[in-house]
């Protein structure tokens, strides 16, 4: 029982301190895509544990509480509820059930792409293209520039999620 008890106060932790970033990507304009990136790191700690059940719990909470506290912002809610809170918890799954890496980054690139274009195309103001020639080219730009970034994105996030792997095994939570 007390492994369970731990394993809820970490989930909680995790919703609690993704929340708080979002907030901060928010109301700090310049924090909006640090924000979106510190709260799917947050959603690292119930895997941690080793709990992919506890990740979705936690996402869905961070989902639902940020419903409540993000007003007007929904392009930010959008983001992460459609690729960054999951992400974590897929690389988890991709992980756990052995998915060659290769085709893990490829569908995982795609779903990226498909959520960068979704936000350009609903919401003007997240993905802001200020350079005149480059509006003509913007899709193309998404794709090929958000392919890129999300290789070194990924890569960051295996990175975090063995940082906090063994941060939580250190403290012993």
């Amino acid at each position: 029982m007390k492994d369970k008890a731990k394993l809820v106060a970490l989930s909680g932790i995790s919703s609690a301190f993704a929340v708080i970033f979002l907030i901060v990507g928010i109301f700090i304009p310049m924090f909006d895509y640090s924000g979106l990136f510190l709260a799917s790191v947050c959603m690292t700690l119930p895997l941690a544990k080793k709990s992919k059940w506890a990740a979705l719990i936690s996402y869905a909470a961070t989902s639902l509480l940020s419903l409540i506290f993000i007003s007007g912002r929904w392009e930010v809610l959008l983001a992460f509820a459609a690729f960054f809170g999951l992400h974590p918890i897929v690389n988890y799954f991709f992980k756990e059930k052995g998915v060659n890496r290769y085709i893990g980054l490829l569908i995982k690139e795609i779903w990226f792409i498909l959520t960068l274009l979704a936000l350009y195309f609903f919401f003007e103001d997240f993905i802001v293209i200020e350079i005149e020639w480059l509006k003509k080219f913007a899709v193309p730009a998404l794709i090929v520039g958000g392919g890129l970034l999300f290789v070194v994105y990924d890569i960051m996030m295996f990175y975090f999620q063995r940082s906090v792997d063994a941060i939580v095994k250190r403290l012993k939570l």
